[in-house]
């Protein structure tokens, strides 16, 4: 019998891509997709694309708790987390795509404010398959990687493994609209948007941030494999981000002036040992480009060594709604239910 499955925030990007991808698993019924906006509206009020495919009405909260077996919340930080505490108050697996369960109360606290319900951050396993394979297996919550963490974590994984980071590492992406959510922000507006490349968040004001020296300490101190709850070092990242006139995507660029001396010519194939277990992230001699991720689920990475000034140069490209978001969200299911990891997903990406 196939695993009954139900999405809260289903009328945004990101339940859009849940619904997609789900909707063509082999292992799953999406059994209750839920939206306070269009609540009892038949779903291709919100989704055109979907018209004549999924004959189901948006329900609420509740509703969408009681019928399902896994819940996906694909909902904003803060509003989540009362949403998960209910779910596995009624025995509910949850994959979480906000922030609410990243984090430990204190970091979370820094970059959000109070966590509201911290008796379940114990059981939240970071869901980046790429780290955390061995941990997903059997999680009742899955807290799902951010879009930009994702991309410069994947960058700098491979270095910090190595120790390789060195003091303070720093990256700068680009990235498309869509990654703000569906939601109405003046800078948004077409007109705003086209043509146009504006920096934000920036000066480590950006919350991912916090989740990006997380992940990257744990990777220092543990290695690859990491434990969610596990020890970590501290490291202390310069982030960046920079909106760009594109729909969908990120392309990190990192740095990392490692101490001491570095054989730059072997950097590569140390990016693909690490990598080489892990089908959703291709390391490659060519520079990665978002384009050829567009609606894919995985990622493109690559490195590079600046003798000149001793500098590590990593890049990484995603879909900030398929690696980034929905196709994480169910590579992360799929290993906590033993399934093969790549069902409902898509490799290639969309060109042109």
């Amino acid at each position: 019998m196939p695993l009954q499955v139900g999405i809260l925030g289903a009328n945004g990007y990101g339940g859009a891509g849940l619904v997609s991808r789900l909707l063509a698993h082999p292992e799953t019924h999406l059994a209750a997709l839920a939206s306070r906006q269009y609540l009892g509206q038949p779903v291709e009020a919100a989704w055109p694309q979907f018209a004549g495919l999924i004959d189901a009405t948006f329900v609420d909260a509740d509703d969408a708790v009681a019928a399902c077996d896994v819940l996906f919340t694909a909902t904003p930080h803060g509003a989540t987390a009362p949403l998960v505490h209910a779910a596995r108050s009624a025995g509910k697996r949850v994959v979480d795509l906000s922030a609410d369960f990243r984090l430990d109360a204190r970091t979370y606290a820094t970059w959000y404010g109070e966590h509201p319900h911290p008796q379940w951050l114990d059981e939240a396993i970071y869901g980046l398959p790429e780290l955390h394979r061995a941990e997903l297996a059997g999680a009742t919550v899955v807290a799902s990687p951010g879009c930009n963490a994702t991309a410069v974590i994947l960058a700098l994984a491979p270095l910090a493994a190595a120790g390789l980071l060195g003091s303070t590492p720093s990256a700068t992406i680009v990235a498309g609209a869509s990654g703000a959510g569906r939601g109405l922000d003046l800078g948004l507006h077409y007109a705003e948007l086209d043509e146009n490349a504006r920096p934000y968040k920036v000066a480590g004001t950006h919350r991912h941030t916090g989740e990006i020296e997380v992940v990257l300490g744990r990777v220092l101190a543990q290695g690859k494999r990491t434990a969610t709850h596990g020890q970590r070092a501290d490291v202390r990242i310069a982030f960046n981000p920079v909106l760009v006139p594109m729909a969908r995507g990120v392309l990190a660029t990192a740095l990392a002036r490692p101490e001491g001396a570095l054989d730059g010519s072997t950097l590569l194939e140390r990016y693909r040992d690490f990598y080489a277990d892990d089908p959703f992230v291709h390391v490659q001699g060519d520079l990665p480009q978002t384009k050829a991720v567009a609606s894919s689920d995985r990622a493109l990475v690559s490195v590079r060594y600046d003798e000149r000034t001793g500098t590590v140069v990593a890049f990484c490209a995603l879909d900030n709604l398929g690696k980034g978001a929905s196709g994480q969200a169910v590579q992360a299911f799929n290993l906590v239910h033993g399934f093969p990891e790549a069902l409902g997903l898509r490799l290639e990406g969309v060109w042109p």
